[in-house]
Protein backbone atom coordinates (compact mmCIF):
# COMPACT_ATOMS: atom_id res chain seq x y z
CA UNK A 1 0.00 0.00 0.00
CA UNK A 2 1.16 3.35 -0.74
CA UNK A 3 1.88 6.11 1.81
CA UNK A 4 -1.30 8.20 0.58
CA UNK A 5 -3.53 5.31 0.33
CA UNK A 6 -2.75 4.32 4.10
CA UNK A 7 -3.01 7.81 5.31
CA UNK A 8 -5.95 8.18 3.83
CA UNK A 9 -7.23 4.70 5.37
CA UNK A 10 -6.38 6.10 8.49
CA UNK A 11 -9.28 9.06 8.22
CA UNK A 12 -9.11 12.50 9.47
CA UNK A 13 -9.29 11.74 13.49
CA UNK A 14 -5.86 9.85 13.31
CA UNK A 15 -4.38 12.41 10.98
CA UNK A 16 -5.57 14.93 13.43
CA UNK A 17 -3.65 13.01 16.17
CA UNK A 18 -0.31 12.83 14.88
CA UNK A 19 -0.21 16.41 13.39
CA UNK A 20 -1.02 17.10 17.01
CA UNK A 21 1.47 15.01 18.33
CA UNK A 22 4.17 16.65 16.30
CA UNK A 23 3.38 20.15 16.50
CA UNK A 24 3.41 19.20 20.37
CA UNK A 25 6.72 17.43 20.32
CA UNK A 26 8.22 20.44 18.30
CA UNK A 27 7.19 23.18 20.12
CA UNK A 28 9.24 25.18 22.46
CA UNK A 29 8.53 24.72 25.89
CA UNK A 30 9.87 26.07 29.55
CA UNK A 31 10.21 22.07 30.52
CA UNK A 32 13.72 20.73 29.93
CA UNK A 33 12.55 17.56 28.64
CA UNK A 34 14.80 15.66 30.33
CA UNK A 35 17.88 17.45 28.48
CA UNK A 36 19.16 19.70 30.85
CA UNK A 37 21.30 18.61 33.75
CA UNK A 38 19.17 19.34 37.07
CA UNK A 39 21.33 19.36 40.53
CA UNK A 40 22.50 16.40 42.09
CA UNK A 41 21.98 14.94 38.67
CA UNK A 42 25.20 16.51 36.86
CA UNK A 43 28.61 14.21 36.74
CA UNK A 44 30.92 15.08 33.60
CA UNK A 45 34.70 14.37 34.05
CA UNK A 46 36.84 16.06 31.11
CA UNK A 47 39.99 15.69 30.25
CA UNK A 48 41.59 19.16 29.78
CA UNK A 49 44.57 17.36 27.48
CA UNK A 50 42.10 16.32 24.61
CA UNK A 51 41.79 18.91 21.75
CA UNK A 52 37.76 18.53 21.63
CA UNK A 53 38.44 20.54 25.25
CA UNK A 54 41.36 23.20 23.88
CA UNK A 55 39.13 25.79 24.63
CA UNK A 56 39.20 25.81 28.33
CA UNK A 57 43.02 26.33 28.30
CA UNK A 58 42.70 29.65 27.39
CA UNK A 59 40.74 32.07 29.50
CA UNK A 60 37.54 33.24 28.22
CA UNK A 61 37.36 29.85 26.37
CA UNK A 62 34.52 27.70 26.73
CA UNK A 63 32.64 24.55 25.42
CA UNK A 64 29.48 23.00 25.32
CA UNK A 65 28.79 19.26 26.36
CA UNK A 66 25.91 16.66 27.81
CA UNK A 67 23.75 20.56 28.43
CA UNK A 68 26.42 22.20 30.17
CA UNK A 69 28.43 25.40 29.63
CA UNK A 70 31.89 24.52 30.61
CA UNK A 71 34.26 27.87 31.11
CA UNK A 72 37.58 29.25 32.10
CA UNK A 73 36.39 33.01 32.93
CA UNK A 74 38.35 35.83 32.18
CA UNK A 75 40.64 35.18 36.19
CA UNK A 76 41.21 31.69 34.93
CA UNK A 77 38.66 29.86 36.96
CA UNK A 78 36.61 27.08 35.67
CA UNK A 79 32.74 27.52 35.67
CA UNK A 80 29.95 25.61 34.98
CA UNK A 81 26.25 26.12 33.99
CA UNK A 82 23.00 24.76 32.36
CA UNK A 83 22.68 25.71 29.01
CA UNK A 84 19.07 25.70 28.94
CA UNK A 85 17.94 29.39 29.56
CA UNK A 86 15.44 30.29 32.41
CA UNK A 87 13.48 32.37 30.34
CA UNK A 88 11.16 30.17 27.92
CA UNK A 89 13.63 27.02 28.13
CA UNK A 90 15.58 26.95 25.19
CA UNK A 91 19.08 25.51 25.09
CA UNK A 92 21.20 28.70 23.73
CA UNK A 93 23.05 29.80 26.77
CA UNK A 94 26.96 30.97 25.93
CA UNK A 95 29.49 32.36 28.31
CA UNK A 96 30.62 35.35 26.99
CA UNK A 97 33.71 36.60 27.68
CA UNK A 98 33.88 39.92 26.96
CA UNK A 99 31.22 40.59 29.60
CA UNK A 100 32.26 37.83 31.71
CA UNK A 101 29.04 36.52 31.81
CA UNK A 102 26.17 33.80 30.73
CA UNK A 103 23.97 34.89 27.57
CA UNK A 104 21.58 33.23 26.06
CA UNK A 105 21.22 33.78 21.90
CA UNK A 106 17.65 33.78 21.50
CA UNK A 107 16.14 36.78 23.49
CA UNK A 108 18.98 38.35 24.99
CA UNK A 109 18.87 36.88 28.81
CA UNK A 110 22.07 37.67 30.75
CA UNK A 111 23.21 35.97 33.58
CA UNK A 112 25.94 36.05 36.33
CA UNK A 113 28.62 33.27 36.59
CA UNK A 114 26.88 33.17 39.87
CA UNK A 115 23.78 32.23 38.24
CA UNK A 116 21.98 35.46 39.04
CA UNK A 117 19.64 37.21 36.11
CA UNK A 118 21.33 39.92 35.02
CA UNK A 119 18.14 41.84 33.21
CA UNK A 120 14.51 40.95 32.85
CA UNK A 121 14.62 38.16 30.29
CA UNK A 122 17.38 36.78 33.06
CA UNK A 123 15.08 36.75 36.20
CA UNK A 124 14.98 33.46 36.34
CA UNK A 125 18.32 32.72 37.30
CA UNK A 126 20.47 29.90 35.96
CA UNK A 127 21.36 26.91 37.03
CA UNK A 128 25.13 26.58 37.90
CA UNK A 129 27.20 23.39 38.54
CA UNK A 130 30.67 22.87 40.61
CA UNK A 131 33.76 22.60 38.40
CA UNK A 132 36.64 20.85 40.13
CA UNK A 133 40.04 20.87 38.43
CA UNK A 134 42.27 17.78 39.23
CA UNK A 135 45.52 17.41 37.19
CA UNK A 136 44.45 16.93 33.48
CA UNK A 137 40.69 16.47 34.58
CA UNK A 138 37.81 18.93 35.12
CA UNK A 139 34.95 17.36 37.30
CA UNK A 140 31.57 18.90 36.46
CA UNK A 141 29.10 17.87 39.45
CA UNK A 142 25.47 19.64 40.73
Amino acid sequence: MERRAFLESLGLGAAFVLTATCLHSCSTSSSTNGITPTPGGTDITLDLSQSANAALKTNGGYIVTNGVVVARDTSGNYVAATQTCSHQGNQAVYYDASSNSYKCTVHGAQFSLAGTGLNANGSGGLTIFKATLSGNSLHITG
